[in-house]
């Protein structure tokens, strides 16, 4: 989601804007784009607006969940231990040293942060889950890629990847029950795979079960397909279970899922994984 607000706007760069965005007010557009096409967008902003001002604010990686670029404005973004705020143009003669002592405390911003966090639970965001022919993403290979769209709380979108491998493991088949004959008749490229998940992906929240590991994995493989990674901002749900769920022998997503109640299912595909880790993070919202 991004937001562009402009004064002076000229109508050939209005036009350019109409074609991504949805104009709202005079100046001002809303819409939702790639992370690719956002920057393009903001290039052609600062190239064509002249004397006007620009804002941007958009999703971004990172604890705001939220970023901005400006264009000649007095409005100047400033960071304070790690959050972005806007300097008025009141201040913008005051030194760095009273900026800062008019600025909130760091432990204010961490209680400011602590409170955003608890009263606002993530509603709309993306579940994804890989299996793989082994552990290490140096020597083995994506083998099943699924996502899970939810949007203001109700699944809207499914979808699900066999990749082709040259081979599979006896334990992988086991566990999973993905043969060579499956990737013979329904397998595609890891690329054309990588491509429609990371724009399923892009600019959204991610929830992932034991996130470094599918990352390691999915880096790896745009990195080997000369894919760009996408800006996403990632949740770990097993992170999650770890803090809340006590007393279990270990935290694997079918192990919490039993512990909190939840009916799993024998099948160990990523289609699968996320709907069941959709199950267990509403589960522990609840708790929390």
């Amino acid at each position: 989601m991004i937001v562009v607000s402009m004064t002076n706007c000229p109508p050939k760069l209005r036009g350019d804007l109409s074609k991504w965005l949805l104009e709202i007010n005079t100046g001002v557009y809303v819409g939702q784009v790639s992370s690719r096409v956002r920057e393009a967008l903001w290039k052609r902003i600062c190239d064509n607006i002249g004397s006007g001002q620009a804002t941007m604010v958009f999703s971004a990686n990172n604890e705001q969940h939220l970023d901005f670029y400006v264009h000649n404005t007095a409005w100047q973004p400033i960071d304070l231990d790690g959050i972005k705020l806007m300097k008025h143009p009141e201040r913008a003669f005051h030194t760095a040293e009273s900026t800062q002592d008019n600025a909130p405390s760091s432990a204010a911003i961490r209680r400011m942060n602590k409170r955003r966090r608890r009263s606002s639970t993530v509603t709309s965001y993306v579940l994804l889950d890989i299996e793989t022919t082994g552990l290490s993403c140096e020597s083995c290979e994506i083998l099943e890629i699924a996502a899970v769209t939810v949007s203001a709380g109700k699944i809207t979108e499914q979808c699900s990847f066999l990749i082709n491998v040259d081979s599979i493991p006896d334990e992988i088949e086991q566990l999973t029950g993905i043969s060579m004959q499956h990737i013979s008749s329904e397998g595609i490229d890891l690329k054309i795979a990588l491509e429609k998940i990371f724009d399923t992906i892009d600019d959204k929240n991610v929830l992932i079960y034991n996130a470094p590991f599918d990352l390691g994995f999915l880096k790896k493989a745009a990195e080997k397909c000369s894919l760009d990674f996408p800006d996403i901002y990632t949740v770990d749900v097993m992170e999650l279970a770890r803090k809340q769920v006590k007393n279990t022998p270990d935290h694997k997503l079918k192990t919490v899922a039993e512990s909190l109640g939840i009916t799993t299912r024998q099948n160990h595909r990523a289609l699968d994984d996320c709907l069941l880790m959709n199950e267990v993070y509403l589960k522990l919202n609840e708790n929390h």
